[in-house]
């Protein structure tokens, strides 16, 4: 079990702050229909689940602004693993 933070960053072209917000969100709603635990922040979204699985939607969230037609997207990733797991509950459990 990883957990991974994620902010993708979709770049041109836009006409206004919103279009891009509508990108962000669709990278949120892939999240979201993963199945995997996630937990949205104001800059980032945090994801738990297998290895793999994380991968794999790490990889799907950069890719579909792309295929939302921006020309560009710069993706930051943060991955937080720990032999025999970690889990969100876990690295928070002294700020909740």
């Amino acid at each position: 079990m990883v957990i991974a933070d994620i902010a993708v960053v979709p770049l041109r072209p836009y006409k206004g702050e919103e279009e891009m917000y509508k990108v962000v969100d669709k990278c949120i709603e892939l999240i979201q229909e993963s199945g995997l635990k996630y937990e949205i922040a104001a800059m980032s979204t945090t994801i738990e689940g297998e290895f793999e699985e994380v991968f794999e939607i790490i990889k799907k969230a950069h890719k579909l602004p792309l295929e939302l037609g921006c020309e560009r997207v710069i993706t930051t990733v943060r991955i937080d693993e720990k032999a025999g797991g970690i889990t969100i509950n876990e690295k928070l459990k002294n700020h909740r």
